[in-house]
């Protein structure tokens, strides 16, 4: 992985950094600003960390890197933690949900409504 001009080995992640990880994910709805920053440098950490024990946090905040390189990182974290899809094609969307085998395409539809008297 490249950022901030330097080349970084991404290796597994150790259960510890996954926690890490999930935590920093699952804390993003409703984030903005300086927020998703700290976010992201948290990913990137957790990535770079187990390569380069002595890299610190703050070290990942004072990296110069374009947002370009910052979305890469975080999305090659995240693929190699197994948190995104690994081979879409461009355009292809993640699926939501998949039917299990034997399920019906949709549901039936409701019957039509009874009549009710009116009084």
């Amino acid at each position: 992985m490249r950022l901030a001009g330097r080349e970084f080995a991404i290796r597994p992640l150790t259960l510890g950094q996954l926690r890490l990880v999930l935590d920093v994910v699952a804390g993003l709805p409703g984030k903005g600003g300086g927020d998703l920053v700290e976010a992201a440098a948290r990913i990137i950490h957790a990535g770079l960390v187990r390569n380069d024990p002595d890299l610190t946090l703050d070290a990942v905040l004072a990296m110069e890197a374009s947002l370009d390189e910052i979305n890469a990182a975080v999305a090659t974290v995240l693929r190699t933690a197994g948190l995104a899809p690994r081979d879409l094609a461009p355009g292809e969307a993640v699926p939501v949900a998949m039917p299990e085998p034997g399920s019906p395409a949709s549901t039936a539809p409701s019957p039509p409504a009874a009549a009710t008297p009116i009084p």
